[in-house]
């Protein structure tokens, strides 16, 4: 996997392009950009998640007088082992200057149980161009308040997560990166565990502690804390902790690699 910082100055357009690499862009600070994906200009906004398929043209342009940051998350190593990457420019801007609120895919599509009777075929990539970080918070906050009125809807006491998903197939959003939301509530901690495969995990609120193979590290709001394939980890906060997370799990199962291994005790 790659994962990447990507800034873009106030007025900035990043021209488009197309790629064999998928990719995701998981907002981290500001408003006011849109990225346009196949001419469908989809509004950023923190805590969104955004998807970029493989060989899908996009671009970017900031209509704001501030910068806007995000996670780039890229399948790049994996292509690049496999020798299948192209790359392909395409406008010099982008083909669409518009700031709708909401992109059409997202009319479309984004509607929670409920999917169109179109393209009933099964995607490898989500149709969905956005999922939005309140949709996201809701559930979050939701797992905890039935934890709390004794219901079994979190994964460990405490720690509420969710999986983004294509709604074509229930699996992920794209087809060699997962895509993961994970709330602990002050005082929680995680299971100590190892699995065969990497996960890059992106401190988007609250602040806390991480256990990598015995060495802690403690990390706060816009910390990225990478763990390797087989590294035991497990992480805590006194506070309250968000933390995105991405990894290559997709590959890993498809190969029929996937392992998971739990701490005794933990």
């Amino acid at each position: 996997m790659w994962a990447a910082i990507q800034y873009l100055g106030p007025k900035e357009t990043a021209p488009e392009h197309r790629h064999a690499q998928n990719a995701f862009r998981f907002v981290v600070e500001g408003e006011g950009v849109w990225t346009v994906v196949n001419g469908d200009p989809v509004a950023m906004r923190r805590g969104d998640l955004l998807l970029t398929p493989g060989w899908a043209f996009h671009g970017h342009h900031n209509d704001s007088d501030s910068p806007m940051a995000w996670i780039d998350g890229l399948d790049i190593p994996f292509i690049h082992y496999t020798d299948s990457g192209f790359f392909e420019f395409g406008a010099d801007g982008v083909t669409d200057e518009g700031t709708p609120d909401v992109s059409r895919a997202e009319r479309l599509w984004a509607h929670p149980g409920l999917r169109p009777l179109i393209g009933l075929d099964a995607a490898s990539s989500s149709p969905i161009s956005c999922y939005r970080w309140a949709h996201t918070d809701a559930a979050l906050a939701e797992q905890l308040a039935l934890e709390d009125e004794g219901h079994a809807a979190t994964v460990a006491p405490g720690h509420a997560a969710v999986r983004y998903t294509n709604p074509t197939t229930g699996g992920d959003v794209l087809p060699t990166i997962r895509a993961e939301f994970h709330r602990l509530r002050a005082g929680a901690s995680t299971r100590a565990r190892r699995d065969v495969g990497s996960t890059v995990f992106q401190v988007f609120d609250g602040a806390g502690s991480i256990v990598l193979d015995g060495v802690e590290k403690h990390i706060h709001t816009g910390d990225l804390v990478v763990v390797s394939s087989w590294t035991e980890w497990s992480a805590h906060t006194d506070d309250g902790l968000d933390l995105f997370a991405f990894s290559d799990a997709p590959i890993v199962e498809r190969l029929h690699l996937a392992r998971t291994h739990f701490s005794e005790g933990a």
